[in-house]
């Protein structure tokens, strides 16, 4: 598999204290603008390091509604990732997200955690992919016991979540699949 194009994107650079919804506006404004700008199999890292205060308001008006445009008019093949040094730095951007029942995959000291809402059939989907780093839907399906339609369905629900990414290929009996490709490994390097 080809990497995948990952940008960084700090916060601090707008100040070490991000408060109110009008500079969250501002930089939803430009988050927008470069995850427009990426490639296909392009990852947006918005780190979060060095700042002291992330407040909700700020977190909801520039990172929730940047995740809300993405999985709704946002080009396929284009993720955004928190990076955070712990999990106290995106407790408020978590319950926002979940608030809209969406996602966000992040990486908090490293190790890889979901914000927002997931339900549980699909955070165990999640967890497969990343442990493997990539799978269909028939190794998914024989893994957890499932059809391979639902197994589909709940990598195409993730994939909507912008949370994996999914390549066609070419199936060994013909005919087209679905491969689910973890974020991680591009990110954990």
């Amino acid at each position: 598999m080809d990497r995948m194009c990952t940008r960084s994107f700090p916060l601090a650079t707008y100040g070490l204290r991000l408060g109110t919804r009008q500079e969250g506006r501002r930089v939803r404004s430009e988050l927008v603008e470069i995850v427009k700008a990426l490639p296909e199999r392009g990852v947006l890292v918005i780190d979060l390091s060095g700042l002291e205060v992330l407040s909700g308001s700020f977190a909801d008006e520039a990172l929730v509604e940047a995740v809300a445009w993405l999985v709704e008019h946002g080009k396929p093949g284009r993720y955004l990732v928190v990076q955070a040094s712990g999990a106290e730095a995106v407790e408020d951007l978590g319950a926002r997200l979940g608030e809209r029942k969406l996602a966000l995959l992040a990486l908090l000291s490293a190790e890889p955690h979901v914000l927002g809402h997931l339900p549980p059939y699909l955070a165990q989907a999640l967890q497969l992919v990343h442990e493997r780093g990539a799978i269909t839907s028939q190794e998914l399906a024989s893994e957890l016991a499932l059809s391979v339609q639902g197994a589909a369905v709940r990598l195409a629900a993730l994939a909507k979540l912008r949370l994996l990414h999914q390549e066609p290929e070419a199936r060994p009996m013909g005919g087209r699949q679905n491969r689910a490709l973890s974020l991680l490994p591009n990110l954990c390097c």
